[in-house]
């Protein structure tokens, strides 16, 4: 019978050693009382570094704190303690990332089972720079949505997407706001007399001018073919106008064989509540009259009606 209960002890024990994590039993006072191989196998801890020893030993200072001030109120209220963070030290001084489940016994002692959290360390760190890429290629994305492709400028579904939330805020300023559209003179010229690769370099120095010279707080795009929108907010008609002379005699210094590029210019101001549609129509018809009217040229919509 005795030799039965003494293979059974064995038995038991082996089992104990063969959990793959670590189990640790601490005293009310929290010494180590009991380790099982789990601390000599794979954390190279010899039984008579730990056992009679304080739990602080095995755990880093800011696991201690942990320890101190959540841990054990909680096993003292809730009798266990589930699924917390720590880190405990390897016998050769390397830290040790470990999820540990812990209850209290009547009696005080503390039973552990500490998991080694490495990998799971490792795989939330691989998921944390996996979001990080895909946040940025989701913001390439929306950039490559948002943008045209040549110049680089806002398209023309973002140029009325964010054109209409700005002449909303206007309304509700009271600010005006001056559209400003740009036609390239002679363009389809350029085109059939140079090639469409000097029209595409023509286009993207101008986008390039356009987007050195606007505010921050201007919108700029480019809204089809060689039609290019300016959006002004708070600006009124003297400085558009302004605007407009600048523009005429800096793009002119971009070059298209022995010539100077030119645009006609067509500007809409609004100061009251419009849409962007009616906003965008009006500009449409003052290119057309600076077209009629020699280009190389700003006109004004003026309302008839």
């Amino acid at each position: 019978m005795g030799e039965h209960h003494i293979e059974n002890n064995k038995v038991v024990n082996d089992s104990l050693d063969s959990f793959p994590c670590g189990a640790l039993v601490t005293n009310s006072a929290r010494v180590i009382t009991y380790i099982n191989s789990y601390f000599t196998k794979q954390l190279l801890w010899q039984p008579n570094d730990l056992i009679g020893k304080s739990v602080d030993v095995l755990f880093t200072l800011s696991s201690r704190i942990f320890f101190q001030s959540y841990l054990i109120p909680t096993l003292l209220h809730e009798k266990v303690c589930e699924e917390m963070q720590l880190i405990i030290f390897h016998a050769d001084g390397r830290r040790i990332p470990i999820t540990v489940n812990a209850s209290l016994s009547a009696n005080g002692c503390i039973y552990w089972s500490l998991f080694n959290a490495s990998k799971r360390n490792e795989l939330y760190e691989e998921l944390i720079k996996t979001r990080e890429t895909l946040e940025i290629q989701a913001e390439k994305l929306k950039l490559l949505a948002s943008t045209d492709e040549l110049t680089e400028l806002l398209n023309r579904r973002e140029m009325k997407y964010r054109s209409s939330l700005m002449l909303e805020q206007a309304a509700r300023s009271h600010y005006s706001v001056s559209l400003l559209m740009l036609d390239v003179d002679h363009f389809k010229k350029i085109n059939d007399t140079m090639g469409h690769l000097e029209g595409d370099r023509v286009l993207k120095k101008l986008g390039q001018l356009l987007k050195g010279f606007g505010r921050k707080t201007d919108l700029i795009s480019r809204f089809g073919g060689e039609e290019f929108l300016i959006m002004l907010p708070d600006t009124n008609k003297s400085d558009t106008l302004l605007l407009c002379s600048k523009l005429h005699k800096l793009i002119a210094e971009i070059k298209v064989g022995d010539s100077s590029l030119t645009v006609s210019i067509g500007m809409s101001i609004c100061d009251e509540q419009i849409s962007f549609i009616d906003l965008f129509t009006q500009a449409d018809n003052a290119v057309y009259q600076a077209k009629a009217r020699g280009r190389n040229r700003t006109e004004i919509y003026l309302d008839n009606s």
